[in-house]
């Protein structure tokens, strides 16, 4: 205001504080869930793996019907819940192959090891410390594993791992050529797991209470795809033994009936459902570290009973050999075990999950004050 413009007194501007409220949406927030980490211990995982030898009971002088050999070590339980490498997929596992009384030959062989590996991640939905609120929107969650060296035959095979030379008929000794560990890529896919399993906490054959792939829930059902060897149709056929274990959603009942027609395990259902819209199917290469998989649309199941991962042959007539392998090897949540290292519990399964917090509003205020000009007397 103009006080007097011939005094040359002051002139005062009087500038009114502005303020401007906005309501604006919050950035995503991140927690991951590791075991170990920030006291995390609820993540669990395990597998099923087993071998396979074609043409059982072959010898040079005898040339059996070619049922095969099952040699399943886990195939009837999911005890590799202390294993710090878990593997997915189909390797090769050695040359030979057995024909029983603890002697093998080359018309026996070569074995196979097929490996399926189930994960979940408890108490991550919560009120408490470093949990997600059950009720917030996730915006993406993403399972990270961390990808290395298969076991190889003889870690896989354990107290089971023949030698570097093995008996044949006859006393003939042969030698035992065997796969070693090494880096492999697959096509995985993760599946959601439709009921309950009991993930062991060891490593290696049954253990009391752990039996869970035949006889699941309180030993009242059986993995559908389990049953009497003598009665599998395709019995020397190792592609379709890889198929043995969890049952997907609109299989026609693969070894749910014998070849007569007869019903095996009567009221047997899906363990896993391979067309839910959620699921995952990933090349991972062979190269060392983290594989990612994006797990959002699975997220019910990841948290709940666990997801499935499996490996997609390339195509039907895949065969692993001793160069080449289908599938990949992860480290689990048991790495390093009860001394691990901070590098161990590093490399060890990682859920990640993105989450949009409750909108906020903000208030952007923009204000020169009393700006207060002063014009001096001349």
């Amino acid at each position: 205001m103009l006080i007097d413009g011939k005094s040359k007194l002051p002139i005062v501007l009087l500038m009114t504080v502005s303020v401007l409220t906005m309501v604006v949406p919050a950035l995503a927030e991140t927690i991951s869930f590791q075991q170990g980490v920030n006291g995390y211990d609820r993540g669990q995982d395990t597998s099923i793996r087993w071998a396979y030898g074609v043409n059982f009971g072959d010898t040079a002088d005898i040339d059996s019907p070619h049922q095969g050999d099952s040699g399943a070590y886990e195939l009837r339980n999911t005890n590799s819940g202390g294993s710090a490498i878990l593997e997915v997929g189909n390797f090769y596992h050695r040359v030979l192959g057995g024909i029983g009384s603890s002697l093998s030959t080359p018309e026996a062989g070569p074995t196979y090891r097929y490996s399926k590996m189930m994960i979940r991640f408890r108490d991550v939905f919560g009120t408490g410390a470093g949990q997600v609120s059950p009720d917030t929107p996730i915006a993406k969650a993403t399972l990270k594993l961390y990808n290395t060296f298969d076991l190889g035959a003889e870690a896989s095979a354990g107290a089971a791992f023949l030698g570097d030379t093995v008996a044949g008929p006859g006393g003939v000794i042969y030698d035992n050529p065997h796969a070693a560990p090494k880096m492999n890529a697959g096509r995985i896919a993760a599946y959601p797991l439709l009921s309950a399993i009991k993930y062991g906490k060891s490593d290696g054959p049954a253990v009391k209470g752990e039996t869970t792939a035949e006889w699941r829930k309180r030993a009242k059902e059986r993995w559908a795809a389990i049953f009497e060897w003598g009665m599998l149709s395709h019995s020397n056929d190792p592609v379709y033994m890889a198929k043995l274990g969890p049952r997907d959603v609109g299989d026609p009942a693969v070894g749910h009936f014998s070849e007569t027609g007869e019903e095996i395990a009567p009221g047997v259902t899906a363990d896993y459902d391979s067309g839910h819209p959620g699921v995952v199917e990933v090349f991972q290469d062979a190269t060392e570290g983290f594989k990612a998989f994006d797990v959002t649309g699975l997220m019910e199941f990841i948290t709940g009973e666990g997801v499935l991962l499996m490996v997609e042959l390339p195509d039907e007539s895949a065969l692993p050999t001793m160069e080449q392998n289908f599938g990949n090897a992860y480290h689990s949540n048991e790495f390093g075990g009860a001394n691990a290292s901070a590098e161990d519990i590093a490399t060890r399964p990682i859920l990640v999950i993105e989450f949009v917090p409750e909108p906020g509003t903000v208030a952007l205020v923009s204000f020169g004050g009393l700006l207060l000009l002063r014009r001096c007397r001349i």
